[in-house]
């Protein structure tokens, strides 16, 4: 249920976006049609007003853009391969903090020597 909401408030931000970027682009052409009139003071608050509305909405995607990049990098989980140095036994759990190569963790499940870290990654991205 969570993720049908922030995917809603992704779409819903993307597309109040775009209409900005849209009605902003409008305003500058219509400023230089009421220039093209005369109208000088209807044209620079419509070219101030569409240019401060291009940067929002520019701003806002590419933020927007920074947080999806963000998320992707922070589902992928870390994961911990630990091994026996007498009788080869190999597990992978989760990260904990503290771990580093070549640390004793706990004795093996099969010989009770130590376990090893051997590996600290994070996993491959599923597509």
């Amino acid at each position: 249920m969570k993720q049908k909401k922030d995917s809603l408030y992704f779409y819903v931000s993307v597309i109040f976006s775009l209409g900005v970027l849209a009605y902003s682009a409008w305003l500058i052409l219509s400023s230089v049609l009421s220039y093209n009139e005369g109208q000088t003071e209807s044209f620079y608050y419509s070219l101030i007003l569409g240019l401060i509305g291009i940067a929002l909405s520019i701003s806002s995607l590419l933020t927007m853009r920074r947080r999806i990049q963000i998320i992707k990098t922070q589902s992928l989980k870390t994961l911990t391969t630990e091994i026996c140095e007498k009788c080869n036994f190999k597990r992978v759990r989760e990260f904990k903090a503290g771990d580093y190569i070549n640390k004793k963790t706990e004795p093996c499940p099969q010989c009770k020597a130590d376990l090893a870290i051997s590996m600290i990654y994070k996993e491959s991205p599923k597509e």
